[in-house]
């Protein structure tokens, strides 16, 4: 049996009823939605429905036609990010803040758009156990700044920024809020109902439970007016019309939708409602503050995060100091059947902060389904590394 702890990359094993969800569509649903009038394409109709509407609950936010189904978070960027690149916004040289803890998913594309001279880029700095310095958000903004686009969750450290404050600071200033919750969906509490926001970019199978291959945005108006999108193509609706629509989300649900993945997505946040929000954020929290707390004394474990932080969750990453990141995991999966991931996460500023790079580190994910003797077994099994005593 192989115990998985790899949840910031994929959340596994995924619940019972997601399974289930899976299993029927594939076996007795099967259809495209939008795509007939008949009976199962408007079931997959009806399932598509309810899962903007489920969303809408989970994120206390009232416009589910503002919510657009993609591939991952990856794809979400991007599409939003080519949609107002041609637009007004990029007439003169728009002016981008980061941070040093956003995912290569977000700061590759900014970065390809900064070498083209197309806009300027700057990190906003970290401070203290490396959460945004507000002051520096504050002193970086320039007369031509027009976004904020940050991790809401470290998925390297497990850090959680503060939304309210930078909000209200890019609300005050007329700041486009792109926000990314591909870490934080599904166990952070997100009210989106005051929240001053322009995009949330999230993705299913981490933290919301379902397959690879659905994830999504939830778009505001204002910068819904400022998009021109060009990806192009069939919506089932409307089809004698050459020109695409305009209204949403066929703006920009283009294409056949991954149905598996957006009833597996529904299945999932019905458990996080059912097991609720605040007892999985709990409950993640103390098998992180368990694990801390047998291995912290142990001598060759160096760990890097603070997993007794109110504002974190979901990683400990630790570094043996005699062994690579990546003969850790190796050892760990060899002969103690554990997964965890080694290396730089795709976050490789995030360890330049916690001076990890190049190598990276150990990053140890678990899930609300890991049993206390998988924590036992996965301590005993570090313990075993430090002392050579693993063959």
């Amino acid at each position: 049996m192989n115990l998985y702890f790899d949840n910031c990359s994929t959340s596994f094993p995924k619940p019972n009823n997601v399974i289930e969800s899976i299993n029927n569509f594939i076996s007795n649903i099967g259809a495209s939605s939008s795509r007939g009038s008949y009976k199962l394409s408007m079931t997959s109709n009806k399932i598509l429905f309810e899962c903007k509407q489920a969303l809408c609950s989970l994120f206390n936010y009232n416009k589910s036609e503002n919510i657009v189904f993609t591939y991952n978070a990856t794809y979400a960027f991007n599409l939003i990010l080519s949609s107002f690149i041609n637009s007004d916004l990029f007439n003169n040289k728009p002016h981008i803040l980061i941070s040093n803890l956003d995912h290569n998913s977000t700061v590759r594309p900014l970065i390809n758009l900064k070498n083209k001279g197309k806009i300027e880029l700057d990190f906003i700095n970290c401070i203290g156990n490396n959460f945004l310095d507000i002051d520096d958000f504050k002193n970086k903004i320039k007369y031509n700044t027009k976004f904020l686009i940050i991790s809401h969750m470290s998925n390297v450290i497990g850090n959680i920024q503060n939304l309210n404050i930078l909000s209200k600071i890019c609300k005050e200033n007329n700041i486009f809020f792109i926000i990314d919750i591909a870490q934080s969906g599904g166990i952070v509490n997100i009210d989106l109902s005051n929240l001053y926001f322009s995009a949330i970019i999230f993705t299913g199978h981490k933290n919301l439970f379902s397959t690879q291959g659905i994830g999504g945005f939830i778009i505001s108006d204002d910068l819904l007016n400022n998009c021109e999108n060009f990806f192009l193509g069939g919506t089932g609706s409307e089809s004698s019309n050459l020109v695409s629509k305009t209204n949403m989300p066929d703006y920009f649900e283009i294409g056949t939708q991954n149905m598996i993945g957006i009833s597996s997505l529904l299945s999932g946040i019905d458990f996080i409602n059912s097991f609720g929000i605040n007892n999985i954020f709990n409950h993640k929290k103390q098998i992180l503050k368990n694990i801390y707390d047998e291995i912290k004394n142990i001598n060759d474990i160096i760990i890097l995060n603070n997993v007794n932080l109110t504002n974190q969750n979901s990683t400990l990453c630790i570094n043996y100091k005699n062994l690579s990141p990546d003969k850790v995991a190796f050892i760990l999966d060899k002969y103690f059947n554990i997964s965890v991931r080694a290396g730089l996460h795709c976050a490789p500023n995030t360890h330049k902060l916690i001076k990890t790079f190049p190598y990276g580190c150990i990053r140890i994910s678990p899930s609300i389904f890991n049993t206390q003797d998988d924590i036992n077994f996965l301590i005993s099994s570090l313990y075993k590394i430090s002392k050579n005593n693993y063959y």
